[in-house]
């Protein structure tokens, strides 16, 4: 039976079935099994977001991002943070001079933020993966919050329906959507936290975290939506059947996965 045949439900719930291991194996080998399927993912979303906001010279935009975020995903590991956030500045400053001149003048901005918009959530990734100890259990229940997220948002939006948050933007999110989401991510976090992270956290904070997290995911949801609306497509490709792109599997992730590494950063005393 052909993928188009199915329902979207069925074409969504299929390529879960094939990406979630491949995640789950790189994400619990980490290191550089999880560093080049970050760098995959990194090449496909500079792809997209070239194709989507730039006019022309696509293939060198998209080289040049692409590269911009591989480099700061690999000086992780010579360089401090910061540093490799400054990797992703020169990509995003040569971008803007390539955007220049070529003429393409009205579209400065997503010349110079897109290294930023993929390149920080990447590495903020890579970043808690490797914490000592507690990294794969910290990056593996970010992920099933933003997956729980999801699925509340999804079952309860369609079963109760009710007022949309921002019809304009996405028509399909609720307002029942999003608490049954935070309720969903709320459980999740609370259960991540009680089998996997272990941390010395009440129960209370971590529930909040959760929700916090869910209404961050959504927060990236409803960007992407606007910045796919304002340059009139649909998805960001057609790459995953059921979902799109890359950047519409992943766009909860752009806030959250930042949050959480500012906190652990906070919380280590950490030096950026």
């Amino acid at each position: 039976m052909a993928m188009s045949s199915l329902s979207s439900l069925q074409q969504r719930v299929i390529s879960a079935l094939v990406l979630a291991p491949i995640a789950i194996a790189a994400l619990y080998f980490g290191g550089i099994f999880f560093m080049l399927f970050l760098a995959g993912a990194a090449a496909i979303m500079a792809y997209e977001w070239c194709r989507a906001g730039l006019e022309s010279r696509l293939g060198l935009l998209t080289s040049i991002m692409a590269i911009t975020v591989i480099a700061a995903l690999a000086g992780l590991y010579a360089l401090r943070p910061y540093e490799s956030c400054l990797i992703l500045l020169a990509g995003a400053l040569l971008m803007l001079m390539v955007v220049w001149v070529t003429g393409q003048r009205n579209r400065l901005v997503s010349a110079f933020f897109g290294p930023f918009l993929i390149g920080i959530p990447v590495l903020s990734l890579m970043w808690l993966r490797d914490l000592p100890d507690i990294g794969f259990a910290i990056a593996f229940s970010l992920f099933l919050v933003i997956w729980a997220t999801d699925i509340g948002a999804y079952f309860s939006g369609k079963t109760i329906g009710g007022p949309k948050i921002a019809p304009s933007i996405s028509p399909n999110k609720t307002w029942a959507g999003l608490i049954g989401g935070m309720i969903s991510a709320m459980a999740v976090a609370y259960l991540a936290n009680h089998f996997l992270v272990k941390a010395d956290v009440a129960p209370i904070a971590m529930m909040g975290l959760g929700a916090i997290c869910a209404i961050l995911a959504q927060v990236g949801d409803f960007f992407e939506s606007a910045w796919k609306r304002h340059y009139g497509i649909k998805d960001a490709s057609n790459l995953i059947p059921g979902h799109g792109g890359v950047m519409d599997r992943l766009d909860g992730v752009f806030l959250t996965a930042p949050l959480l590494a500012a906190l652990m950063l906070i919380k280590n005393g950490t030096m950026l």
